[in-house]
Protein backbone atom coordinates (compact mmCIF):
# COMPACT_ATOMS: atom_id res chain seq x y z
CA UNK A 1 0.00 0.00 0.00
CA UNK A 2 1.41 3.75 -0.90
CA UNK A 3 0.60 6.50 1.05
CA UNK A 4 -1.92 9.53 -0.45
CA UNK A 5 0.10 12.17 -2.37
CA UNK A 6 -0.41 14.83 -0.44
CA UNK A 7 1.02 12.96 2.94
CA UNK A 8 3.88 11.74 0.52
CA UNK A 9 4.77 15.28 -0.24
CA UNK A 10 4.76 16.11 3.42
CA UNK A 11 8.32 14.30 3.68
CA UNK A 12 9.49 17.05 1.76
CA UNK A 13 11.58 14.49 0.27
CA UNK A 14 11.80 14.08 -3.35
CA UNK A 15 13.62 10.69 -3.29
CA UNK A 16 11.27 9.72 -1.75
CA UNK A 17 8.55 9.83 -4.67
CA UNK A 18 10.86 8.60 -7.32
CA UNK A 19 10.63 5.45 -4.98
CA UNK A 20 7.05 5.85 -5.32
CA UNK A 21 6.98 5.99 -9.08
CA UNK A 22 9.99 2.85 -9.32
CA UNK A 23 7.48 1.10 -7.47
CA UNK A 24 4.84 1.37 -9.28
CA UNK A 25 6.49 0.96 -12.30
CA UNK A 26 7.74 -2.70 -10.63
CA UNK A 27 3.77 -3.32 -10.66
CA UNK A 28 3.48 -2.17 -13.95
CA UNK A 29 6.19 -4.73 -15.04
CA UNK A 30 4.84 -7.27 -13.17
CA UNK A 31 1.04 -7.37 -14.23
CA UNK A 32 1.58 -6.17 -17.92
CA UNK A 33 0.05 -2.99 -17.32
CA UNK A 34 1.88 -0.04 -19.86
CA UNK A 35 0.48 3.07 -18.16
CA UNK A 36 -0.45 4.63 -14.67
CA UNK A 37 -3.35 7.36 -14.81
CA UNK A 38 -1.24 9.35 -12.21
CA UNK A 39 0.36 11.18 -10.71
CA UNK A 40 -1.51 14.34 -9.84
CA UNK A 41 0.28 17.40 -11.36
CA UNK A 42 -3.02 19.53 -9.50
CA UNK A 43 -2.41 22.07 -6.71
CA UNK A 44 -4.67 22.51 -3.78
CA UNK A 45 -6.70 25.12 -4.13
CA UNK A 46 -9.77 24.75 -2.04
CA UNK A 47 -10.19 22.33 1.24
CA UNK A 48 -13.47 21.18 -0.63
CA UNK A 49 -10.86 20.22 -4.07
CA UNK A 50 -12.11 16.68 -4.75
CA UNK A 51 -8.89 15.08 -5.84
CA UNK A 52 -6.46 17.12 -2.87
CA UNK A 53 -5.67 13.14 -2.05
CA UNK A 54 -4.28 12.44 -5.55
CA UNK A 55 -2.52 16.45 -5.32
CA UNK A 56 0.95 16.89 -3.75
CA UNK A 57 0.30 20.31 -2.36
CA UNK A 58 -1.13 23.68 -2.51
CA UNK A 59 2.77 24.76 -3.79
CA UNK A 60 3.31 25.18 -7.05
CA UNK A 61 6.60 24.44 -7.19
CA UNK A 62 7.01 21.63 -4.32
CA UNK A 63 4.26 19.74 -6.37
CA UNK A 64 6.12 20.06 -9.58
CA UNK A 65 9.42 18.43 -7.87
CA UNK A 66 7.23 15.38 -6.41
CA UNK A 67 5.33 15.29 -9.95
CA UNK A 68 8.61 15.12 -11.59
CA UNK A 69 10.39 12.31 -9.60
CA UNK A 70 7.25 10.57 -9.07
CA UNK A 71 7.32 10.65 -13.49
CA UNK A 72 11.27 10.23 -13.57
CA UNK A 73 10.89 6.87 -11.46
CA UNK A 74 7.97 5.16 -12.85
CA UNK A 75 8.68 5.51 -16.61
CA UNK A 76 12.69 4.61 -16.17
CA UNK A 77 11.49 1.66 -15.03
CA UNK A 78 8.94 1.22 -17.88
CA UNK A 79 5.64 2.51 -17.51
CA UNK A 80 4.21 5.82 -18.82
CA UNK A 81 2.93 7.79 -16.02
CA UNK A 82 0.10 10.15 -17.44
CA UNK A 83 0.50 13.05 -15.13
CA UNK A 84 -3.11 14.37 -14.30
CA UNK A 85 -5.03 16.63 -14.51
CA UNK A 86 -3.49 19.61 -17.03
CA UNK A 87 -4.87 22.20 -16.37
CA UNK A 88 -6.69 23.83 -13.68
CA UNK A 89 -9.21 20.86 -12.38
CA UNK A 90 -9.56 21.94 -8.69
CA UNK A 91 -13.04 20.14 -8.45
CA UNK A 92 -15.20 16.69 -9.30
CA UNK A 93 -18.52 18.42 -8.84
CA UNK A 94 -20.14 19.27 -12.06
CA UNK A 95 -16.44 20.06 -13.55
CA UNK A 96 -17.09 18.25 -17.49
CA UNK A 97 -16.85 21.30 -19.27
CA UNK A 98 -16.64 23.68 -16.32
CA UNK A 99 -15.31 27.18 -16.73
CA UNK A 100 -12.62 27.96 -14.69
CA UNK A 101 -11.53 31.81 -15.20
CA UNK A 102 -7.57 33.05 -14.82
CA UNK A 103 -4.91 35.45 -15.83
CA UNK A 104 -2.23 33.89 -18.11
CA UNK A 105 -0.12 34.93 -15.45
CA UNK A 106 -1.70 32.84 -11.90
CA UNK A 107 -2.34 29.84 -15.14
CA UNK A 108 1.88 29.48 -15.83
CA UNK A 109 2.81 30.60 -11.76
CA UNK A 110 0.07 28.44 -9.98
CA UNK A 111 -1.93 25.81 -12.61
CA UNK A 112 0.31 24.72 -15.16
CA UNK A 113 3.78 25.41 -13.03
CA UNK A 114 3.64 21.08 -11.66
CA UNK A 115 3.43 20.04 -15.33
CA UNK A 116 6.17 22.51 -16.62
CA UNK A 117 8.69 20.78 -13.92
CA UNK A 118 7.29 17.45 -14.39
CA UNK A 119 7.95 17.88 -18.22
CA UNK A 120 11.36 19.77 -17.96
CA UNK A 121 12.87 17.59 -14.95
CA UNK A 122 11.41 14.60 -15.02
CA UNK A 123 10.99 13.91 -18.85
CA UNK A 124 7.46 13.90 -18.82
CA UNK A 125 6.34 11.84 -21.71
CA UNK A 126 2.58 11.16 -21.20
CA UNK A 127 -0.13 13.15 -19.65
CA UNK A 128 -3.94 13.21 -19.13
CA UNK A 129 -6.11 16.48 -19.66
CA UNK A 130 -8.27 17.60 -17.67
CA UNK A 131 -12.42 17.75 -18.55
CA UNK A 132 -12.16 21.77 -17.95
CA UNK A 133 -12.30 24.70 -19.68
CA UNK A 134 -9.76 27.53 -19.46
CA UNK A 135 -11.90 30.67 -20.20
CA UNK A 136 -14.37 29.37 -22.82
CA UNK A 137 -11.71 26.51 -23.93
CA UNK A 138 -11.79 23.13 -23.34
CA UNK A 139 -8.65 21.63 -22.03
CA UNK A 140 -8.43 19.00 -25.01
CA UNK A 141 -9.71 21.43 -27.64
CA UNK A 142 -6.69 24.10 -26.47
CA UNK A 143 -4.08 24.50 -28.81
CA UNK A 144 -2.34 26.95 -26.92
CA UNK A 145 -2.03 25.14 -23.76
CA UNK A 146 -1.24 21.41 -25.74
CA UNK A 147 0.85 22.15 -28.55
CA UNK A 148 2.02 26.20 -28.13
CA UNK A 149 3.05 25.67 -24.56
CA UNK A 150 3.55 21.91 -23.87
CA UNK A 151 5.06 20.74 -26.64
CA UNK A 152 6.38 24.06 -28.23
CA UNK A 153 7.71 26.01 -25.08
CA UNK A 154 8.34 22.96 -22.20
CA UNK A 155 9.63 20.20 -25.18
CA UNK A 156 7.08 17.39 -24.22
CA UNK A 157 7.49 14.86 -26.12
CA UNK A 158 4.74 12.36 -25.87
CA UNK A 159 0.89 11.37 -25.90
CA UNK A 160 -1.79 13.27 -24.32
CA UNK A 161 -4.66 11.52 -23.26
CA UNK A 162 -8.12 12.78 -22.32
CA UNK A 163 -10.16 11.90 -19.59
CA UNK A 164 -13.21 9.61 -19.12
CA UNK A 165 -14.72 10.82 -22.39
CA UNK A 166 -17.73 8.53 -21.79
CA UNK A 167 -21.75 9.13 -20.78
CA UNK A 168 -21.72 13.10 -20.93
CA UNK A 169 -17.98 13.73 -20.58
CA UNK A 170 -17.73 12.99 -24.74
CA UNK A 171 -19.60 16.43 -25.44
CA UNK A 172 -16.43 18.16 -23.54
CA UNK A 173 -14.21 15.98 -25.39
CA UNK A 174 -15.06 17.09 -29.44
CA UNK A 175 -13.04 14.66 -31.66
CA UNK A 176 -12.18 17.22 -34.51
CA UNK A 177 -10.74 20.30 -32.14
CA UNK A 178 -9.60 17.81 -30.12
CA UNK A 179 -7.19 16.26 -32.76
CA UNK A 180 -6.39 20.02 -33.69
CA UNK A 181 -5.17 21.14 -30.60
CA UNK A 182 -3.08 17.74 -30.10
CA UNK A 183 -5.15 15.36 -28.18
CA UNK A 184 -4.02 12.06 -29.05
CA UNK A 185 -5.99 9.24 -27.49
CA UNK A 186 -9.72 9.57 -26.24
CA UNK A 187 -9.90 7.52 -22.67
CA UNK A 188 -12.97 5.55 -22.64
CA UNK A 189 -14.29 2.47 -21.16
CA UNK A 190 -17.87 2.33 -22.71
CA UNK A 191 -16.73 0.18 -26.33
CA UNK A 192 -20.36 1.00 -27.50
CA UNK A 193 -19.80 4.65 -26.95
CA UNK A 194 -18.23 5.69 -29.49
CA UNK A 195 -19.13 4.37 -32.97
CA UNK A 196 -19.06 6.26 -36.09
CA UNK A 197 -22.38 7.09 -36.11
CA UNK A 198 -22.59 8.41 -32.66
CA UNK A 199 -19.35 10.27 -33.66
CA UNK A 200 -20.82 12.19 -36.86
CA UNK A 201 -23.87 13.25 -34.23
CA UNK A 202 -22.01 14.53 -31.74
CA UNK A 203 -19.65 16.96 -33.28
CA UNK A 204 -22.49 17.70 -36.03
CA UNK A 205 -21.50 15.16 -38.70
CA UNK A 206 -18.39 17.24 -39.48
CA UNK A 207 -16.62 13.57 -40.32
CA UNK A 208 -18.56 13.08 -43.60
Amino acid sequence: KYPAANVLAGTWDWKEAYKWGHAIGDEGQALGIQGWYAPGCNVHRSPLGGRNFEYFSEDAFMCGVFVAYTVKGCTENGVYAYMKHFAGNDTDEGRNGQFKWMTEQSLREIWAKPGEIATKVGGANAMMASVDRVGATRVTGSYALLETVLRGEWGFKGMAITDQASVTAMYYQDMISGLYAGTDIWLNSNSQLWPLASVNETIGGLTN
